[in-house]
């Protein structure tokens, strides 16, 4: 009687597991980020790259859902809040260093993944529920830095929004100055969603620098610049990734002497992956143009996918955060993966714009 019944568990056991790893299982995707307000750009764009992806590889069991936060911290948290009851299996491109930062109690207190956030903040780098897919911030200044040094500018000052954000662009631009014994000129800040930059204007323009590092995002920068230069047309402004390059040029006329790092190659470019994207975002959004934020979210979303199509049982978020960390180095062709830093990508690019098109400065 005791073999009959221990046979019947064990036969049970299997019956369910099998049933389990044969089921298709079905995956919900949850991001939050700004889909209207003064962020809206950034935040479709996101959008519609992660689609992009999601349409060019035919996934039918991958299901996504964008809620609108308008870039407020606030936003984010509720909208989070409020989806967690339909069980999401992962977060994913969340836009913004506040945004991500004030959602991170609820992260570590309900065991949350969240993959491939839209900023480059060093703090998402020790965060075990986190997974970047971007360079950070730090790599992208000390590119930049790097380069203006080389170039025997040395004069430099920061333009920066004040919130989580925005201190991290002026924290490390000022420590990776400081390494190499160089003083921050001057700093100007102003606040989030907002476009009050006259008196960060002045403060930096009485320092008379010979760049500008702008850890803000695409409208305020393009107000900033367009101010700025009827002071000292000579300056160079040098933008952060997070500052939307395909909105700005858009808002204005004279595209001369900025600088503009991103962290993902140009997707008008020669390389495989590049091609890819623009055949896809053009297939599926004809209506709409490509650019660095639709392309960044394209490649991580094909991360992701490829993870999600070799996950099986037991089918947890962990074991899916240790896949993509496996990445193979050449998954994407012509961009290099390696996990370190808790991070995908290593590399960051500084591009200039001339004739109609992004010119990486090698």
């Amino acid at each position: 009687m005791k073999k009959i019944f221990f046979s019947t568990i064990i036969l049970t056991i299997f019956i369910t597991v099998y049933y389990y790893k044969s089921a298709k299982k079905e995956y919900l995707i949850v991001s939050s980020l700004p889909l209207s307000g003064i962020m809206k750009n950034t935040g479709n764009s996101v959008k519609l790259g992660t689609l992009s992806a999601k349409f060019q590889m035919d996934v039918e069991n991958v299901h996504y859902i964008f809620k609108d936060d308008k870039y407020e911290p606030k936003l984010t948290v509720e909208n989070i809040k409020k989806i967690y009851n339909k069980a999401p299996f992962l977060l994913y491109g969340i836009v913004g260093t506040p945004t991500v930062k004030e959602i991170l109690p609820f992260l570590n207190s309900y065991s949350l993944y969240l993959y491939a956030p839209f900023t480059g903040a060093e703090f998402l780098r020790k965060n075990k529920y986190i997974l970047n897919f971007r360079a950070s911030y730090k790599d992208e200044i000390k590119h930049i830095i790097d380069y203006l040094i080389k170039h025997k500018i040395t004069k430099i000052a920061v333009f920066y929004q004040d919130d989580a954000y925005g201190n991290e662009i002026y924290f490390y631009t000022y420590k990776i100055l400081k390494q190499k014994n160089i003083n921050l000129l001057a700093i100007g800040t102003y606040k989030r969603n907002t476009f009050f930059i006259d008196s960060a204007l002045s403060e930096i323009y009485n320092a008379k620098p010979q760049a500008i590092i702008m850890g803000s995002t695409s409208k305020v920068s393009a107000m900033f610049i367009k101010k700025y230069r009827k002071l000292d047309k000579n300056v160079k402004f040098c933008t952060i990734s997070f500052v939307n390059p395909d909105a700005l040029i858009k808002l204005l006329k004279n595209k001369d002497n900025i600088i503009f790092s991103e962290v993902v190659p140009y997707y008008d470019s020669d390389i495989k992956e590049a091609k890819e994207f623009k055949k896809a975002f053009s297939k599926y959004f004809p209506n709409k143009k490509p650019s660095f934020f639709a392309f960044e979210a394209y490649l991580a979303n094909k991360v992701l996918l490829r993870a999600l199509l070799k996950l099986d049982f037991p089918y947890t978020p962990s074991h899916l955060i240790d896949i993509i960390k496996k990445t193979p180095k050449n998954f994407l062709d012509g961009i290099t993966i390696e996990y370190k830093n808790n991070q995908l990508l290593n590399k960051t690019y500084l591009f200039i714009y001339k004739n109609n098109k992004f010119k990486e400065i090698k």
